[in-house]
């Protein structure tokens, strides 16, 4: 398991521990000016300039180790994440008590349009949402907050799923979990940070992916869908296989196999992957 299931699971997965998501936690004032600052700074003036971090993960540039590190040791008590996959975004649905679909704020700040690819979760009422002085992400004819069912959110978040998105969870002040997150890897800024800046912004998730060699046709479908380079193709034999020191487990390379033929299992049983985080 990753460190915040030790430290904020109480003996299960971090992020399936509702505690995390509760009203007693969203109640503390630091941490709703804190949601309420993040919201204005990431998408509420539509002229904002682009910080100077976010300029340095768009742009990939080189940052010495001590640096790198620094960013994510930072981050890890105010906001990070982790992939999970669709599995586990079934299970966190199923504890909400309000879903309300908001537009990605790392969307915003690269190309300057709207996409509700992100979902505020609390085990409230209220919503976290209905906590803060917003109504709306980017320009209100648009971009409304939506207040989803729960089978509204899984029919989205599953059609996501088919288009490669990768699910993650985010905190606000951690341990309390905001959002579920739907990213592509040419605007996510966390991707992009943990990815071309080497300082990672969330955890992989707690599992990872294997191909049965049996069931794969060799077509290739996998290597174009995964977003994190973890797929290759074996010549000699005629299939495709997953390197598991770069898989992130976020499993939306399964609904490109044609032939079913990528499973995902537990990261801490795997020996290769169980130390990689």
């Amino acid at each position: 398991m990753c460190e915040f299931c030790t430290q904020h699971g109480e003996g299960k997965t971090w992020y399936l521990n509702a505690k995390n998501y509760s009203s007693d936690l969203l109640s503390d004032l630091k941490r709703r000016q804190f949601i309420g600052g993040f919201l204005d700074q990431v998408v509420a003036n539509g002229n904002r300039k682009i910080t100077l971090l976010e300029k340095t993960i768009l742009r990939g540039m080189d940052l010495p180790a001590f640096v790198r590190q620094k960013l994510t040791q930072d981050m890890k008590p105010v906001h990070f994440g982790q992939v999970v996959p669709l599995e586990d975004v079934d299970r966190i649905l199923a504890m909400a008590r309000t879903i309300t679909r908001v537009a990605c704020g790392c969307k915003w700040a690269k190309e300057r349009k709207e996409g509700r690819l992100c979902y505020a979760i609390t085990m409230g009422p209220p919503a976290w949402t209905d906590c803060m002085d917003m109504d709306f992400f980017g320009s209100g004819e648009v971009a409304r907050l939506e207040n989803l069912t729960r089978a509204e959110a899984a029919a989205a978040i599953g059609d996501s799923d088919r288009q490669g998105f990768v699910h993650s969870v985010w905190t606000f002040h951690t341990p309390f979990i905001g959002a579920i997150c739907n990213c592509e890897k040419s605007y996510c800024l966390a991707m992009r940070s943990s990815l071309n800046l080497k300082a990672p912004a969330m955890f992989r998730a707690e599992f990872v992916a294997a191909v049965d060699r049996g069931a794969c046709s060799g077509c290739r479908a996998c290597i174009e869908r995964c977003p994190f380079g973890a797929i290759e193709f074996d010549v000699a034999g005629t299939v495709c296989l997953i390197d598991k020191s770069k898989c992130y487990g976020c499993g939306v390379c399964r609904p490109a196999c044609p032939s079913d033929a990528i499973r995902l299992s537990e990261r801490r049983a795997d020996p290769v992957a169980a130390a990689i985080w």
